[in-house]
């Protein structure tokens, strides 16, 4: 988690002014490169501070050493605001921000400052700039003016301090809540083999507009994982779709486990043969199975059937399950309920099954991907507290209404994308490999309380097995 602020820029574009305002606003500390370095020049050398750049140019060992006593002090403390061109090469765990500033607004600046030991001249200021990037370039081999080293870029002309401050702290908080969301669904693959009536992530608008085949090239979504992987995510779950119609999806899974993170799938269960679960043992972790009736007739309403006309059978389930627990993998089971299956009874199966978490989900309307059959399968608050009521006794369940479930997801369309649906439809961001995860973050509307209250976070590095006896795995057909 970010508990850091850098703040960057070349003279005058109100670092310290800001800083100080962000310090107040949010209870940090703020700290200050400059004055640092001017206390240093003034004290060990009886310089002021373009006599002492000009120094340091000749003599880059006291650069070395200034950056290497203040970025130890930086990084071992939490809670700061800190003024440092080079902020974001040296502060670990920060959110980096660059402000801009033209060179007569600079002047400008620095002249009502009055700071008598700056010269305040547009020509004198651009001089400091140019000598400070070649000497940061020449010492550290870095460009600070670089944009694509930040998080957040911002032209302060025209901007107050107080401005500048409300739209860092704005884009602060909110990468800091993104950040705490530590687990990511990516629904790699549009098609599927079942045809569910009520499905809210049928992604056919991505299909229609953008992505004819209904998924990223394999080379594409590989990206895309190690993009997730490397931006902090812990864990990942692959869903569709049907994510078991792609070929690749092992290789997905090899490449997310490969980089630290718990892997999951979430299938409907017809394509989990012996084969896949052998040979993935190594690399996914947990195995989320949709189950939403053991009932043919209501399955087949529903449309959880191959085709939309043959559901899998109750046998079919509970041997399904016995494989899951058989190759040693963390079982979920995730039910949606809705007005076919709410007097359905589970207490038996979810009993034989065991699955560390039962997710019951309120089924749920989304414009653009379920409107034209949705009202066939609503449900009020009612009766879906009369699924949890008849439920009830069951240890591992985990309720989700659909305002919980609204916002608190963060997911990855088969477009490469992330997108919300916290407003009762699906808002998209720019592609992940077009524009970098922190960018694509930004337009996205994720509530960190919303993850917390539905149990987003739970033991998934607990993945073992329960040691079930042979009989416990025999179901009677």
């Amino acid at each position: 988690m970010n508990t850091k602020i850098t703040l960057s820029g070349f003279a005058g574009t109100g670092k310290s002014t800001v800083g100080k305002m962000i310090q107040e606003q949010l209870n940090f500390q703020f700290i200050s490169v400059g004055n640092y370095t001017r206390d240093y020049a003034r004290q060990e050398y009886g310089m002021d501070i373009n006599e002492f750049q000009n120094k340091c140019k000749a003599e880059p060992g006291l650069d070395n050493e200034i950056d290497e006593k203040f970025k130890k002090e930086c990084n071992s403390k939490n809670n700061l605001v800190i003024d440092y061109r080079l902020g974001f090469h040296f502060i670990g765990n920060a959110f980096h921000v660059l402000l801009k500033v033209s060179d007569e607004n600079a002047s400008k600046r620095i002249h009502l400052e009055d700071r008598s030991d700056e010269t305040t001249s547009k020509k004198a200021i651009q001089l400091r700039n140019r000598t400070m990037r070649d000497r940061f370039r020449e010492n550290y081999g870095v460009d600070f003016t670089n944009e694509d080293n930040y998080d957040l870029v911002i032209n302060t002309d025209g901007l107050t301090p107080k401005e500048v401050m409300n739209s860092i702290i704005k884009q602060y908080q909110k990468q800091l809540i993104i950040k705490r969301i530590p687990s990511i669904n990516f629904h790699l693959w549009e098609p599927c083999n079942m045809r569910c009536k009520f499905c809210f992530a049928t992604f056919k608008d991505v299909k229609q507009t953008i992505l004819p085949e209904g998924h990223l090239p394999e080379d594409e979504a590989l990206e895309v994982v190690r993009k997730i992987a490397a931006a902090g995510f812990e864990k990942i779950t692959f869903a569709g779709g049907e994510p078991l119609l792609c070929k690749w999806l092992p290789n997905l899974i090899k490449t997310a486990k490969q980089l630290g993170m718990t892997t999951m799938i979430v299938t409907n269960g017809s394509k989990l043969t012996d084969d896949f679960l052998k040979e993935n043992k190594k690399y996914l972790d947990w195995i989320a199975v949709s189950i939403d009736s053991l009932e043919d007739e209501n399955n087949i309403k529903i449309g959880r059937a191959i085709t939309g006309k043959k559901p899998l059978s109750k046998a079919f389930y509970y041997e399904l399950i016995n494989k899951i627990h058989k190759y040693g993998y963390g079982l979920k089971i995730n039910t949606v309920v809705n007005k076919v299956n709410y007097k359905d009874n589970l207490t038996a199966f979810i009993e034989y099954a065991k699955p560390k978490r039962w997710k019951v989900l309120q089924v749920l309307p989304i414009k653009g991907q379920n409107d034209s059959k949705i009202d066939d399968f609503k449900i009020t608050d009612v009766e879906y507290t009369h699924f949890l009521n008849t439920h009830k006794d069951v240890e591992t369940i985990v309720p989700e209404s659909n305002d919980e479930i609204k916002g608190s997801y963060v997911m990855v369309d088969p477009a490469g994308r992330f997108f919300d649906n916290a407003q009762g439809t699906h808002n998209y961001s720019k592609p992940i490999l077009e524009v970098g995860i922190q960018e694509a973050l930004k337009t996205m509307n994720y509530d960190y309380g919303k993850f917390l209250n539905r149990g987003g976070i739970y033991n998934w590095n607990n993945v073992k097995s329960q040691d079930l006896k042979k009989e416990d795995l025999c179901y009677e057909k």
